[in-house]
């Protein structure tokens, strides 16, 4: 496990630097929060905690590593209700041959009619805030670098970001992530890190705001064959570090359906506001190939925000190789989704 450690060394460093943007005294510093809105009514339902779970369309947003081990091809839409009458919409699709993988996705944020005014208060009218995003990730099982297959895998996430006030303002950035398997005490743990919002920050006018960077050390444990649980420590710039954490549990089984109850706390809002918050909760069906999920997070007495996907599975999961991975260092057999060229994953 010392690559793992020397990450986390990397990105403690990377922190330090930046330490001046990481706290409480930075709050509301960036720009681009949009970005930080979670993708998918499953992660949103376990509390945000899904960098080391992240194994489908939606890891293009979360972590791209983990786009090695989605299903052959698989899609992702979500509609967000949000606060205010603040909308959110997302599509996204992945596709892998075990080896090496693709995806990519659309963001689009409406942020509803908002009173424009003057320096003196006189009306202006109204103007409809608006944001945008797209991203397109790589992602490859780091056996091509020596490592055991399945044990490592690595991917980055382009994105190009616009967004829309009165004013309009573009950017691009970036995303970075590695993902782990290994086992303890018999049981599969999955451990991810991800850097996020790499890049430079938005300009409105003469101002510049910088994006929400942000970075993640997680983990995802089956505890049992029903449950699954995960948690991450996120260092997000403009706010104190956060821990997330999340719970799966698979109430039913039966034939090709199953229904999954899902909980998740976030402290990143305790405190901020009145009322119930920092807590989440979900519900998914998954009957064939296709997963319907729902999540419902309270924000005190601002109000309730509901996520509601659809997600569209083809080809095997390639969530585990054939044998079980052992701790990194004893070899495994190889799985069965054939070769790692990129030319596979268009046939």
């Amino acid at each position: 496990m010392k690559l793992l450690a020397a990450i986390l060394m990397i990105l403690a460093s990377a922190q330090g630097v930046l330490g001046g943007d990481f706290g409480s005294g930075a709050k509301g510093t960036t720009g681009a929060a949009f970005l930080t809105m979670g993708m998918g009514a499953r992660a949103v339902g376990m509390g945000g905690a899904y960098s080391a779970v992240a194994a489908d369309a939606s890891a293009v947003s979360w972590n791209p590593a983990g786009l090695v081990r989605a299903p052959e091809f698989s899609a992702m839409l979500m509609h967000a209700s949000y606060l205010a009458d603040i909308s959110f919409d997302y599509l996204s699709f992945a596709k892998s041959n075990g080896s090496v993988a693709l995806g990519g996705s659309l963001s689009f944020m409406n942020g509803g009619p908002v009173d424009h005014t003057d320096a003196s208060g006189a009306s202006l009218g109204q103007y409809q805030p608006r944001n945008y995003a797209a991203n397109f990730s790589l992602a490859a099982d780091l056996e091509v670098i020596g490592a055991e297959k399945g044990a490592f895998s690595a991917g980055v996430t382009a994105k190009y970001i616009s967004s829309t006030l009165i004013e309009s303002a573009s950017a691009m950035a970036f995303d970075a992530g590695l993902s782990a398997k290994t086992e303890l005490t018999g049981r599969t743990l999955r451990l991810a890190f991800v850097a996020q919002n790499l890049g430079a920050g938005m300009k409105f006018d003469k101002e510049s705001d910088p994006l929400p960077l942000t970075f993640k050390a997680g983990g995802a444990l089956n505890l049992a064959k029903d449950w699954l649980i995960s948690a991450d420590v996120v260092a997000p710039r403009g706010n104190m570090p956060y821990l997330c954490s999340g719970v799966e549990h698979t109430a039913y089984n039966a034939g090709n359906m199953r229904v999954l109850l899902r909980f998740g706390a976030n402290n990143y809002t305790m405190g901020d506001i009145s009322g119930i918050s920092g807590i989440s909760g979900g519900l998914g069906v998954v009957i064939k190939n296709m997963a319907v999920d729902y999540a419902i997070v309270p924000f005190g007495d601002l109000g309730l925000t509901h996520r509601l996907s659809l997600t569209m599975k083809f080809g095997g999961a390639r969530n585990d190789v054939v044998a079980r991975v052992k701790p990194y260092g004893q070899r495994v057999a190889k799985n069965n989704t054939g070769s790692a060229s990129l030319a596979y994953l268009f046939k």
